[in-house]
């Protein structure tokens, strides 16, 4: 459920567009191969932290992740950065390191998917050739709780653009761009020459064919773009933005776009410049025109919330609704738009906002330039209360 705003200015640096420094020049020799490790992250103090009520229970570790992180079930994919590597960990909601592997240091490029079955799988970039990942660039798919791999290394154009398995060079056409079918890493091949890869949605194929937009794989639907007044030279897709396993958000122009529903291509909302999707419920949030929208089995409720051009949208957890204006960030209750008791009223320290989490309520936390897991350990004093 991590949240990102439609816009490309977003809070944070996106997955597949995280840039780090380094010289174009053949990197350091060293094993690609994922190592499989069982260590238990020792927990975080957070003492200093603000941090919000529905984790306050819970016990913290810190991966040292320096990249946003993806997750799929019960397991969070990152990177942080050493020596002009980049070291990723895959950790699960124990606290537990469940495997690890190094890549080039501008090989920023990754995502998580699911396989036929529907297992999850972490693809991961490479480049035997350039720090930077901009030249030779392979993908290879790992199991994403085993580290175990399922195919590649796969040549592709240039670095992961994403959403998802979808790949390109800087300077690319948009037609050029090149979908990955992240079950088999074999190029998607449907459609005519024209076609436009737009992501990769958890084995979901989004293109542009003429006038339609497509999806295919996993999911296949269509919808036509006039019918809906989208131009096919102005739709995309976000990179990194992922609003949720069960909704797609794509940009129509100017930071603004629909969100749909994945699996069927209905229409959730029109002009969204912000989406997120509460795990724990289930419910897509949605921030546009007619302000703060819930969207759940129940139908649309339009919240009383004022939400000026400034306020970003940033998290729904737990059937809260977490707004940033500035440098000020206030939660809502999702089901009346009141003001809700989000953190402790004696809070003191950096503020940990949510950011992607499991539908039993664990996941991660942004505070500052850190990352914490919250996991499903309970801290001993509140065993003890």
């Amino acid at each position: 459920m991590r949240t990102r705003r439609l816009l490309s200015a977003l809070a944070g640096p996106l997955i597949g567009a995280f840039i780090l420094a380094g010289c174009s020049q053949a990197p350091d020799d060293f094993d690609r191969s994922p190592e499989q490790v069982t260590t238990d992250l020792d927990a975080v103090d957070g003492s200093d932290l603000q941090l919000p009520l529905v984790v306050e229970p819970l016990e913290l570790v810190e991966p040292g992740w320096a990249l946003p992180p993806a997750h799929l079930g019960d397991v969070f994919l990152s990177a942080s950065t050493d020596d002009g590597t980049l070291d990723f960990s895959a950790v699960d909601v124990h606290g537990s390191t469940l495997w690890q592997a190094k890549r080039p240091s501008g090989c920023t490029g990754f995502t998580v998917s699911t396989d036929a079955d529907g297992s999850p799988l972490a693809v991961l970039t490479d480049s035997d050739s350039s720090t930077d990942c901009d030249e030779d660039v392979t993908a290879s798919a790992y199991d994403l709780e085993t580290g175990k791999q399922k195919w590649g290394p796969v040549d592709v154009p240039g670095p992961m653009r994403g959403p998802g398995t979808v790949f390109a060079a800087e300077d690319a056409d948009p037609t050029e761009a090149l979908a990955l079918d992240p079950a088999t890493g074999e190029a998607v091949q449907d459609g005519s020459s024209d076609v436009r890869r737009l992501g990769e949605y958890k084995g979901t194929i989004l293109s542009i064919d003429g006038q339609t937009l497509r999806a295919t794989g996993e999911q296949s639907w269509e919808l036509s773009l006039s019918d809906n007044g989208w131009d096919a030279d102005e739709l995309r897709a976000v990179p990194g933005a992922d609003p949720g396993e069960d909704v797609i958000a794509l940009d129509a122009g100017d930071g603004v776009g629909p969100v749909l529903d994945r699996e069927t291509g209905e229409l959730l909302d029109d002009d969204a410049r912000g989406v997120a999707q509460d795990a724990n419920t289930g419910a897509v949030v949605t921030l546009g025109k007619q302000g703060l929208t819930v969207i759940d089995d129940t139908g649309k409720n339009e919240l009383p919330v004022s939400v000026p051009e400034s306020v970003e949208l940033e998290a729904a957890v737990g059937g809260l609704i977490y707004l940033r204006e500035g440098g000020t960030l206030r939660v809502h209750n999702a089901t009346t738009g009141s003001l809700a008791r989000g953190y402790p009223a004696d809070g003191s320290g950096t503020v940990a906002v949510p950011v992607t989490f499991t539908t039993e309520g664990l996941g991660t936390l942004r505070a500052g330039d850190r990352t914490l897991l919250a996991t499903d350990r309970v801290v001993e004093d509140s065993e003890d209360s």
